[in-house]
């Protein structure tokens, strides 16, 4: 295996991968903590990287945005069952990830549209990074496995930007470094915090001789 096919095998591992550890806490713990806005505009952005991929015949891109776009859906319904996100808002933002596939296959489209993709991306991350940082301690069901997929897939796509030479995949990736990066500390900090909240709170519920 080359290197080239070793970084696009890794890239859309960590891209397939980087929705689901939130599909899988939002099942267990809710949706508190989770950014709407962040969701839906990562699902149209997903879902315009993908018509990008299809334009340009890019497997590793069409392949990797398939599992973002399948999880985040996942999670849009979710956020529609929790009444996070009114059934309306959510219908819209499919609307237009199937417009925005469609229309990225006109040639005089893809750039602009993929030029969307990206800020969408970046507007996505930086949204629960507001949420995060305005709401640190109701995280519960912000997955910081998922955001730490997303550092891994921001930095391994970047690798294969360079390898392309492709401005459009490096520079958003290059962006999202360190806002994914924070929104994984801040997550990881909280549920480490909540964790040890409650093993105290057992603590001092136990009969006095429990607690020896």
């Amino acid at each position: 295996m080359t290197f080239e096919t070793a970084v696009s095998v890794l890239a859309v591992g960590f891209t397939v991968s980087f929705a689901w550890p939130q599909v899988f806490r939002a099942l267990r713990h809710g949706v508190d903590g989770i950014s709407v806005g962040a969701i839906t505009q990562s699902l149209v952005s997903a879902s315009a990287w993908f018509g990008y991929g299809v334009a340009h015949r890019l497997p590793a891109v069409m392949l990797a945005d398939i599992g973002v776009i399948s999880g985040q859906f996942v999670v849009t319904v979710l956020l529609v069952r929790h009444r996070a996100l009114a059934p309306s808002r959510a219908a819209a933002a499919i609307a237009a990830a199937v417009a925005l596939i469609a229309l990225s296959q006109v040639d005089a489209l893809t750039t602009p549209i993929v030029l969307f993709a990206g800020v969408a991306a970046l507007t996505s991350t930086a949204t629960q990074l507001l949420e995060v940082i305005r709401h640190p301690h109701r995280l519960e069901g912000l997955s910081g496995g998922a955001y730490l997929i997303l550092t891994l897939m921001a930095l391994i796509w970047m690798v294969y930007g360079f390898q392309l030479a492709d401005p459009l995949i490096i520079g958003p990736n290059l962006a999202m470094l360190p806002m994914s990066s924070i929104v994984t500390w801040k997550a990881w900090r909280a549920h480490h915090e909540d964790a040890a909240i409650d093993t105290e709170l057992l603590r001092t519920d136990l009969p006095p001789a429990a607690r020896q």
